[in-house]
């Protein structure tokens, strides 16, 4: 739920950035200016879209992965390394979930603006992220669980279908 949560945020980040390109190219067309903002609110919403839109991509299998190892090995052996990778993943995203939160929680103390045409606040982009990471180590887990079962029976395929283990 939270992923599918976090991409229907997303999604409204992107019309949002659609919005306001296609105003801001309508009125440097009419007038010659740009909309006072614009540019730096977008670049806010890309790093909304990225991150909250990636567990919702690992929910449905659309990350970028190669499989020509892992599919030469038998069902255990593939699922060993599998679930190896997941807790090397996990462990590193759950660094950059805390890293990327100290930051997001400081830039909400300061204040810190993007200066440009308009000061726009940096920290809910920058809380964006940690929340992103989050949802996708949540997202990792039933993948993990999985794996785990794989190992375990040396049955090959989910238990679960994918888009039924959503967090």
């Amino acid at each position: 739920m939270i992923s599918a949560a976090f991409a229907v945020l997303a999604s409204a980040c992107v019309m949002s950035m659609m919005v306001l390109t296609c105003l801001d190219s309508g009125m440097r067309w009419f007038t010659g200016r740009s909309v006072a903002g614009v540019q730096e609110i977008v670049e806010q919403l890309m790093v909304a879209i990225v991150f909250l839109g990636m567990a919702y991509a690992l929910r449905r299998g659309e990350h970028v992965s190669v499989k020509i190892f892992t599919s030469a090995l038998p069902v255990r052996a593939a699922a060993v390394l599998r679930l190896i990778g997941i807790a090397i993943m996990i462990g590193i995203v759950a660094w950059m979930t805390w890293r990327t939160g100290q930051t997001a929680w400081r830039s909400f103390l300061t204040g810190e603006v993007r200066f440009g045409l308009l000061q726009v606040p940096v920290w809910p982009a920058r809380f964006a992220i940690p929340l992103g990471l989050a949802a996708l180590i949540l997202q990792a887990l039933p993948s993990a669980a999985d794996q785990f079962r794989q190992v375990r029976t040396g049955e090959d395929g989910p238990a679960v279908p994918a888009e039924n283990q959503a967090f």
